[in-house]
């Protein structure tokens, strides 16, 4: 009787063993499917829609803007709650793929590689960020654009917002702006710079319930201090106009010279009705003394002038061996002059201001602009358009 007990228990046992290392495979069966699995859902979630790479091999034929569109509503299929529509406006809808497939294609035909890249990532970076838009108003020539759109940059990054940067305006023509969209956005609001040069700290308080366009000049290094490094390399040249600019620039840098760009801002600056505002040109002593500066600070100086009326310099400006004048017709083409030099003396306006900052060496400024006691001069704030280490000379 215990014999047969014993044999019973050992085939009990047994069983009961086999059954749990079944369940005990089957539960690390399911485990490490599950565990791949949301793995590679949070690899997905967390990967760019397209890498550059991928990019590389897309143009904007028929057959490869399917793949594209393929690519992003495969990628995160149950997060297309973006909000593009076909004309470009924005609405909170969720979309299904061949829905979503039907908005996104007119976005992407026209686009070149880069800014496809540029598009879908920024679509896909988060649901804040890609859901919530800041754009701004052109409004002025070049000095003022830049002035501009890195005001909108720098916000745009503070508030974790996608920026959307008109296709109009100058800033266009001469540099290659890797995020330019033409959207119209819903549930926006104005904000309104308070005065020119002048530091609007109330753009520091925008409010994530609404999409917001800047207006304004927004004329002060304060909008951008933060995010230097950005603006700088968002603001690259066109090699057409690059590559003209650096060969004159390089053939001045014989014998390790100094250059030192000089912009001299006339032709609407000398209008009755600006002059009445505070406008003013700078005078030939200024420009003389402010050449002595770097003459007695470096050796081995070469001036280079660029200027909108570029006679009445060469008229002027003269008796010195070591000053020569860009003859580049192009505003483009004499910024980027001036952004390679070494150091800049500028007289008056938004144009020299940036070659001058662009440059990023010594700058001396023309303390006369604005006039003194003027209109402009008394709505502006001075710390706030001039940087503080730039040297002032009257």
């Amino acid at each position: 009787m215990d014999d047969i007990y014993k044999k019973h228990s050992l085939h009990l046992t047994d069983c009961l063993n086999s059954i749990t290392i079944q369940k005990r495979l089957s539960l690390f069966f399911v485990i490490a499917v599950f565990g791949t699995v949301l793995l590679y859902t949070l690899r997905i979630n967390r990967m760019p829609v397209m890498s550059s790479d991928m990019t590389m091999h897309l143009t904007n034929s028929s057959t490869q803007t399917k793949q594209t569109i393929e690519i992003v509503t495969s990628r995160r299929p149950n997060q297309l709650s973006k909000y593009i529509t076909t004309s470009g406006e924005i609405a909170h809808t969720k979309h299904s793929v061949t829905q979503w497939s039907q908005h996104i294609t007119p976005l992407i035909q026209n686009r070149s590689i880069h800014e496809l890249d540029v598009f879908i990532n920024n679509l896909f970076k988060d649901d804040f960020h890609a859901s919530h838009f800041i754009t701004i108003s052109f409004n002025g020539r070049l000095g003022n654009n830049i002035f501009q759109l890195a005001a909108l940059l720098s916000c745009a990054k503070r508030i974790n917002y996608t920026a959307i940067v008109p296709s109009n305006g100058w800033i266009h023509s001469y540099f290659l702006l890797n995020i330019t969209y033409d959207i119209n956005m819903t549930n926006v609001k104005t904000f309104n710079e308070e005065k020119f040069g002048k530091y609007d700290k109330d753009i520091e308080d925008l409010d994530s319930s609404s999409n917001w366009t800047l207006s304004g000049y927004y004329q002060s290094w304060k909008y951008f201090l933060m995010e230097e490094d950005l603006i700088r390399r968002s603001l690259k040249f066109k090699p057409i106009i690059y590559e003209p600019a650096r060969q004159f620039v390089d053939n001045l840098r014989l014998n390790n010279k100094t250059i030192v760009g000089i912009h001299v801002r006339r032709g609407d600056m000398r209008e009755l009705k600006h002059k009445m505002d505070g406008y003013a040109t700078a005078p030939l002593r200024y420009i003389y003394k402010s050449m002595k500066y770097f003459r007695d600070r470096y050796k081995n100086t070469s001036f280079v002038i660029c200027s909108d009326e570029i006679y009445w310099c060469k008229t002027n400006i003269r008796g010195y061996n070591d000053t020569v004048f860009s003859n580049f017709e192009n505003p483009g083409s004499a910024l980027a002059v001036l952004s390679l030099c070494d150091h800049v003396i500028i007289t008056s306006g938004t144009f020299g201001w940036w070659g001058a900052w662009l440059a990023g060496g010594d700058v001396v400024y023309f303390k006369g602009y604005p006039r003194p006691g003027s209109k402009i001069d008394k709505g502006m704030c001075r710390e706030d358009y001039y940087p503080p280490h730039w040297i002032g000379i009257d």
